[in-house]
């Protein structure tokens, strides 16, 4: 079994590498804050051509949010690693001119993402409409809170409403404590990004068979739903499941429970063999306890006080012992902290130290998906507002120097503003830039 685990860590880490998958996918984007940029930010890290389209002097507004208002360079660090090996260009979306260039860029795309308030990308005569007569080919890809149609389909949304309508922040915390939280780490943004993501390669796979484009209407709050079944239970119990705290409704026993030396670790015990495998480590009879009753209410909440007054006379490296020796499934319940210093994360790529041309160097999270020939990569970190004008103007449109010069000059595009978040770090030399001055790729 060693040579197994040898012959796949050379794979991933050292195994033939070829061409980026998305390779010559081109991607036009009208988004902001998480939600949209991240479904356009996987697409770019597999090696789609990822253009984000922002207004003149602010860009995006999460370009501001960052976290207690901490920035980095004169940037938010989250949206410089959202928005990585993005192309990013400005364009007034009021000016006819700019919708012109926004139409040929269209035209010359594979996909558009977009998630403005549902209907306001066809009143700014963007739609799918519209950009699909330009572009019949053209996959279009609208990410809302509610979706484009239906009673709610106008309603704004954000990952805590989202969380809040669907039932997930119902269902977090104690059931004896009136108290409600919703997830951290705005997973109701991310969650219904990766659902996009997969959404655009299946519509990419089927018009490779038809050469029809289409258009994908993903809700937030649907795509938080889809992943529950509590409903399922509600219809065949006629109960709710309600709040469950750290207890998993499917396992025999299973929380997160403190340590002697005043940490935590989180156990799950699935099935009868797991169980044995902790009886043993514990020297009691947990199969027995219950008396065939495993699974019910009553009888994880025995067990869980077993384990958790078993769990309070160790401490978490003697946990850890026992779960290796004896093969139940544990885990140390780790700090931020805790987390950037384990080994594991850095060994697995889970964090990597990235070193950008413009930020320098920044520890960074990364995709969590290994493919060993083909895998994710970070080649930039998000730029500056108008950054990209010139690169892309004469990339995907031929423009020359005079003509987008003109375009400045006439306030179709622009640049950012000074404001932190919007603007260049104090060290970056702007008459010496070539890929600002769109003489190179970023990608040489």
């Amino acid at each position: 079994m060693s040579n197994y685990f040898e012959f796949v860590e050379k794979l991933f880490k050292s195994g033939e590498k070829r061409e980026p998958p998305l390779k010559g996918v081109r991607v036009l984007e009208l988004t902001h804050y998480i939600y949209g940029p991240m479904v356009g930010a996987v697409l770019a890290r597999f090696g789609a051509e990822v253009v984000k389209v922002e207004p003149i002097g602010e860009g995006d507004r999460f370009r501001l949010g960052a976290v207690w208002a901490r920035m980095f360079k004169k940037a938010n660090l989250h949206y410089l690693v959202l928005n990585a090996n993005k192309y990013v260009i400005t364009l007034d979306a009021r000016n006819p001119k700019a919708r012109e260039i926004l139409f040929k860029l269209a035209s010359k795309a594979d996909v558009f993402i977009e998630n403005l308030r549902a209907g306001l990308a066809d009143e700014l005569g963007l739609g799918y409409a519209k950009l699909s007569k330009i572009n019949p080919r053209i996959i279009y890809v609208s990410c809302s809170g509610y979706g484009q149609y239906g009673p709610l389909s106008k309603a704004p949304s954000f990952d805590v409403s989202a969380q809040g309508i669907i039932g997930i922040a119902m269902k977090t915390g104690w059931p004896e404590v009136d108290e409600f939280y919703k997830l951290p780490d705005y997973f109701g943004d991310y969650f219904p990004a990766m659902v996009a993501a997969a959404s655009i390669l299946a519509a990419l796979c089927y018009r490779e068979r038809t050469g029809k484009g289409q258009y994908i209407d993903i809700s937030q709050a649907e795509s938080l739903f889809r992943i529950f079944y509590d409903i399922t239970y509600l219809s065949l119990a006629g109960e709710e499941i309600g709040k469950t705290g750290n207890v998993d409704p499917l396992a025999i026993a299973s929380g997160i429970f403190a340590t002697s030396d005043g940490k935590f670790v989180a156990i799950a015990i699935m099935d009868e063999k797991q169980l044995e495998a902790l009886s043993k480590a514990m020297n009691t009879d947990l199969l027995n306890t219950c008396k065939g009753m495993l699974r019910s209410r009553e009888c994880v909440s025995e067990l869980n006080n077993i384990i958790s007054k078993w769990v309070s006379s160790k401490t978490l490296d003697e946990v850890m012992e026992h779960a290796k020796t004896y093969g139940f499934p544990a885990a140390p319940v780790l700090r931020d902290l805790d987390v950037y210093k384990d080994p594991w994360r850095w060994e697995r790529g889970s964090i990597i130290e990235f070193n950008d041309r413009v930020y320098g160097r920044v520890h960074i999270p990364n995709l969590p998906i290994h493919l060993s020939a083909t895998p994710p990569t970070v080649k930039w970190l998000g730029r500056p507002v108008g950054y990209h004008n010139r690169l892309v103007l004469k990339k995907w449109l031929g423009l020359t120097d005079e003509e987008i010069k003109r375009l400045e000059d006439e306030g179709v595009i622009g640049y950012w503003d000074q404001a932190p978040g919007m603007c260049p770090p104090d060290a970056w030399d702007i008459g010496n830039d070539p890929v600002f001055k769109g003489e190179r790729d970023e990608y040489e």
